[in-house]
């Protein structure tokens, strides 16, 4: 797994990543960090638990693994990966996954969900583990984004349902409502905290749980 340390790249591999799950209590991984500030923050309150986050931009990355490097945190790890190229060292390693308001290419994976993904997606998470998903794209507000993708509306009860369904092999929903603005100034990432202070919109949060008898 090819990591960002402040300005400088290196390699973990899979004994490395398993020794150091070990020294923690919880491995938690979010995928399109983006700039890293989920991971940053939430290693600098949750000591105990290792985060990793991962991201095609390295140069996004760089933002908070500077700041993680400055801090000397030994549970953030920034590394370079997507949904397409998912590191293979976390296979069934992780404990809880992130997907916060994905974009791109990550968001229309979520959208338009397959079995493939469903299944790259399960097999890094531990039999007990959970994943969240927070979709905050609005028609009305990315018209350009929703039809480069070919987006559905997912303000329609209905195109939303259809989404979840499509996770149903590998996954359960144990959790699905709306988040409010206070929400999402709690999240903790550089693209909500500029969705707060933007138009109202919908916002929906899932949490699924893995299905460990259908693999």
């Amino acid at each position: 797994m090819k990591i960002v340390t402040g300005n400088k790249k290196s390699e973990l591999n899979k004994t490395d990543i398993e020794n150091l799950i070990k020294k923690f209590d919880k491995t938690v991984l979010d995928i399109g960090t983006g700039d890293g500030r989920f991971i940053y923050e939430k290693a600098v309150k949750n000591p105990k638990n290792l985060y990793i986050g991962i991201d095609p931009a390295e140069s996004q990355l760089k933002i908070y693994s500077k700041k993680a490097n400055r801090k000397k945190l030994q549970n953030a790890i920034f590394a370079i990966g997507s949904i397409e190229n998912l590191p293979s060292e976390l296979l069934s390693s992780v404990d809880e996954l992130y997907i916060n308001l994905p974009w791109g290419t990550l968001l229309e994976k979520m959208v338009k969900m397959n079995e493939l993904t469903a299944q790259k997606l399960s097999s890094i998470i531990k039999k007990d583990g959970q994943m969240e998903i927070i979709f905050g794209y609005v028609p009305e507000f990315e018209p350009s984004e929703t039809e480069r993708l070919k987006l559905p509306d997912i303000t329609e009860k209905e195109n939303l349902k259809k989404i979840l369904i499509s996770f149903g092999k590998y996954f359960e929903i144990v959790e699905l409502r709306e988040l409010n603005k206070k929400d999402l100034g709690n999240l903790e990432t550089t693209w909500a905290k500029k969705l707060k202070f933007g138009k109202d919109r919908k916002i929906h949060k899932i949490v699924f749980k893995k299905i460990i008898n259908k693999e």
